[in-house]
């Protein structure tokens, strides 16, 4: 009907609810909006939470490593499902399973409900996670680090909105109503995945059997490609992570702030990093994804090596925004993975990939965290640059996948 699209883009074109696949880009971006921010909410209402239930520090901190863990670790099970049924049933089902586990944090009773809407969320983090990826490669094969990238800046957004909201709404009437507010969000989000994301989208060919979608995910991981952009994934996790979990610690210790001019900074940080990625996706499809990344990741170096130089005055501002320059790297890199990976497991080998580095990145905040209670605060971000530079030197011996750079 459409000669030179792929059957997804003919499916897209011909759907009666869409007459392009911007449709897709929103449902998707809409989805990851809700899952990303409300991910954030979870440890801003922890002081109201903890007085609730009664929780110490490390029993907070132990739940919210729950969300992440099990977050990780159904990426891969999440790409495995994309493989076999398409992407659109899988991105349902995780915003469904955000949509449940968001009610029972709003009505939790007692510990055990909590924690088991943490799990659901958890659950739905994790299996929309990797097909979010591969569906928008599949519906803007021309464009596919542009879309990533938008879809990405729009959990960034939700991750720089939605705590403040839930915020609010904790502080003037119960921090129940900082999740509750969430609940018919994710109900239109879910419908709008079912109604517009392709069926075939993200899906393997037919006919392959789980055993060979296997060995081609397997042959495709043990590339130079692969092998590279996961060494580099791995390690600006890391550095993001570390970053992430102490920046406003880090603001108030060693920079003299409030805690509060230091979570507005840190909103800076995330509202920053939605234009580092929707430009850095722009400019690796525009410019070639080596050269892009390479530039991105030596800025990202240069910017955390800089920060325990900047003083406490208003230079603070633009010195906090351009450390965001990072998360304009991770649109280009997906996008570079996935046309390493072979198309048959395609979502399998992601998920695979993004469960190791998101697990193993994750000690991040750890080594960060041990670094400041030695006084060693400054000296992390210096080690932080450093991994970063390391990420910038295997950018540039990338080699190129077929039909890129």
């Amino acid at each position: 009907m459409f000669p030179g699209l792929s059957r997804v883009e003919q499916h897209v074109r011909k759907s009666p609810l869409v007459d392009d696949r911007l449709g897709v880009l929103v449902a998707v971006g809409f989805g990851w909006f809700l899952l990303l921010g409300v991910r954030l909410v979870v440890p801003t209402l922890f002081p109201s939470i903890r007085a609730e239930f009664a929780f110490s520090n490390t029993v907070a901190g132990s739940v919210y490593t729950i969300l992440l863990s099990v977050a990780a670790l159904l990426q891969l099970p999440g790409g495995i499902v994309a493989d076999r049924v398409g992407g659109r049933s899988v991105l349902t089902f995780g915003a469904a399973a955000g949509l449940v586990g968001v009610t029972l944090l709003a009505i939790a009773p007692a510990v055990p409900v909590f924690v088991l809407g943490i799990v659901l969320f958890g659950i739905g983090t994790g299996m929309y996670g990797t097909p979010r990826v591969t569906v928008l490669s599949a519906v803007y094969p021309d464009r596919d680090g542009t879309a990533i990238g938008i879809c990405s800046a729009a959990g960034n957004v939700g991750t720089t909105i939605l705590p403040v909201i839930a915020g609010a709404l904790a502080a003037t009437v119960a921090w129940q109503f900082g999740f509750a507010f969430a609940i018919p969000l994710f109900a239109i989000g879910t419908l709008l995945l079912w109604l517009f994301v392709p069926t075939e989208a993200g899906r393997s060919e037919a006919g392959a059997s789980v055993r060979e979608d296997a060995r081609a995910v397997l042959a495709g991981l043990v590339t130079r490609e692969v092998g590279l952009a996961t060494v580099i994934m791995l390690v600006m996790f890391f550095t993001y992570q570390g970053v992430t979990a102490f920046l406003p610690t880090y603001l108030v210790a060693m920079k003299g702030l409030s805690e509060q001019a230091a979570a507005t900074l840190f909103g800076a940080f995330f509202a920053g990093g939605v234009v580092a990625q929707v430009v850095g996706g722009n400019l690796g499809d525009r410019f070639g994804q080596r050269r892009t990344m390479a530039l991105l990741l030596a800025a990202s170096a240069a910017t955390l090596f800089a920060l325990p130089f900047v003083p406490s005055t208003f230079l603070l501002v633009p010195a906090v925004v351009a450390v965001s320059v990072q998360l304009g790297f991770w649109p280009i890199v997906f996008s570079y993975t996935i046309a390493a990976l072979p198309d048959e497991g395609q979502a399998s080998g992601l998920g695979l990939l993004r469960t190791g580095y998101l697990l193993l990145g994750s000690l991040g905040s750890t080594f960060v965290g041990a670094l400041a209670d030695a006084d060693l605060f400054d000296e992390a971000f210096f080690l932080l640059a450093g991994l970063a530079l390391v990420a910038t030197l295997c950018c540039l011996v990338l080699p190129v996948p077929a039909g890129k750079d």
